[in-house]
């Protein structure tokens, strides 16, 4: 009967070590991440010539990335502009008047209230066209995962110690 439980314990604690490593090297390649986040996505229907001046906040310093998109519909747009711009000075512009697909500008802000003009020129027998715009921004500094990779291991540690605590009073009564 002996020879039997310390087989069993032998058993549980090749189980944990194994837990235990996997636990550790989960902690240890966890990834760091920036969490990006879509600030502004539109899409607008243009007839003749149209502007729009888009309004948006930057949480924080990081990077703007903003893809133009002229969408084949019924036919592409004549010309395609646009401008993002902080209350007094431009950040990033770009003008096409032969209609790329879609086009995405990058740049750094330092965050607060940012504006994005858009103007477009539609053709064709109807003078109609659609583009998309969408916003999106990166923080530069990383999302933490490690703090959550310790409250993970704090939980863990939690419930072995309420299991331990479950078998201890079931072996005294």
């Amino acid at each position: 009967m002996q020879e039997k439980d310390q087989h069993a314990h032998n058993l549980s604690l090749g189980i944990r070590l194994r837990w235990a490593l996997w636990l550790l090297l989960s902690l240890v390649v966890a990834p760091v991440t920036h969490a990006e986040s879509v600030l502004l996505n539109d899409t607008t229907l243009v007839s003749g010539s149209q502007s729009g001046v888009f309004s948006f906040q930057a949480p924080g310093p990081g990077t703007l990335s903003v893809t133009l998109t002229d969408i084949d519909w019924p036919q592409t747009l004549n010309s395609l502009s646009f401008m993002a711009s902080t209350g007094n000075q431009v950040l990033a512009s770009w003008s096409d008047t032969a209609s790329q697909s879609a086009v995405t500008l990058s740049f750094q802000v330092t965050g607060g209230r940012y504006f994005a003009d858009v103007l477009a020129t539609a053709g064709g027998a109807l003078d109609l066209g659609v583009y998309s715009l969408c916003i999106k921004f990166t923080p530069t500094a990383p999302v933490p995962l490690p703090e959550s990779g310790v409250l993970l291991l704090v939980g863990l540690g939690a419930v072995v110690a309420i299991r331990r605590l479950a078998h201890g009073k079931q072996a005294a009564a």
